[in-house]
């Protein structure tokens, strides 16, 4: 029943959210910016999506291998494409991650904790290069764009990262999150065996910082992403806006309000893009055409599990 109620409500605020842009965005003007787009920058801005996606793949490939998990690379992308539809459907991304998990624990015979532990290191790698990303270039240009409150989400940003690192990796912090659950609940032990694999990564240092550097190459690609969206848009604008823009918007996708993160997104881009006066309507649409990239790659996730994983062909 309280899933049932969570589903319904996070579907009401994407709803809400989209109404409400909608509402205050000359919708003409929006499809004049969409059917005046230069198709040529917008195919580039989708192969270079496509690209970036490989490049998470293969951070979950590094964290995978760092604890011996033998899986096939191919096996392992489609997994890792079927589970980009899924993030669409349910909130956030705890739907494809969990697809994901049990998909490759079940393949390779290793217990879903384990997967788990790589998939939960492969999301805060990922958070640890939007944050290096975002403080660069807050650094680089700060006196482009001085505004206290990107500062303050910033260090609210890296405070979390670093908290959560901290209960992942250390074992007192880990039993001060975990002690009002009860010693003997399922829950609990199965947190704790989470604990255990992400803890073992402390002697396996060099998959970690693999998977942050392809985390900070993939952040900084998404900023290239939204910029050639914007210039296929007719938008010129410098690219130290993305740099710091597309991390804030990337943060709030993720937050489990929304299905799929549509409606956050869209509200944050189109928050973060007034600050430099891009009018609703392009930001709108910069927003529209990246959940418009993301849904191609899940439509092509759910293909190749239908013709490819279901039918065991790999």
């Amino acid at each position: 029943m309280k899933k049932t109620v969570s589903f319904i409500l996070r579907i009401s605020i994407t709803l809400g959210l989209l109404i409400f842009l909608f509402a205050r965005t000359d919708t003409r003007q929006l499809l004049t910016v969409v059917k005046q787009a230069d198709g040529r920058y917008l195919a580039a801005a989708f192969f270079l999506f496509f690209l970036l996606n490989v490049l998470v793949f293969l951070r979950w490939l590094i964290l995978l291998r760092g604890r011996r998990v033998k899986v096939n690379p191919l096996r392992l992308f489609l997994s890792y494409l079927v589970s980009l539809f899924f993030n669409l459907i349910f909130p956030s991304t705890i739907g494809g991650d969990t697809v994901r998990t049990l998909d490759i624990a079940k393949h390779t015979g290793t217990p879903s904790s384990s997967i788990l532990a790589t998939v939960v290191l492969d999301r805060v790698s990922g958070f640890f290069g939007l944050v290096t990303v975002l403080v660069f270039s807050l650094f680089f240009g700060y006196k482009v764009f001085n505004d206290p409150s990107i500062l303050w989400a910033t260090g609210l940003l890296l405070l979390l990262v670093l908290l959560f690192s901290a209960v992942m990796f250390s074992g007192r912090c880990f039993g001060l999150c975990v002690k009002w659950l009860p010693s003997g609940s399922r829950v609990r032990a199965y947190l704790q065996k989470i604990h255990q694999e992400t803890k073992a990564y402390r002697g396996r240092q060099s998959a970690l910082w693999s998977a942050w550097f392809l985390s900070c190459l993939t952040h900084v690609g998404l900023a290239f992403v939204y910029a050639w969206v914007a210039r296929a848009l007719g938008l010129e604008i410098r690219l130290v806006y993305f740099l710091i823009f597309v991390p804030m918007i990337s943060v709030f996708s993720s937050l489990p309000f929304s299905v799929g993160g549509l409606g956050l997104r869209d509200t944050a881009s189109v928050f973060v893009f007034a600050k430099i006066g891009v009018a609703k309507e392009s930001a709108f649409a910069m927003s529209l055409a990246n959940f418009g990239f993301m849904l191609v790659l899940g439509i092509l996730g759910i293909l190749s599990y239908v013709l490819i994983l279901y039918r065991r062909r790999v």
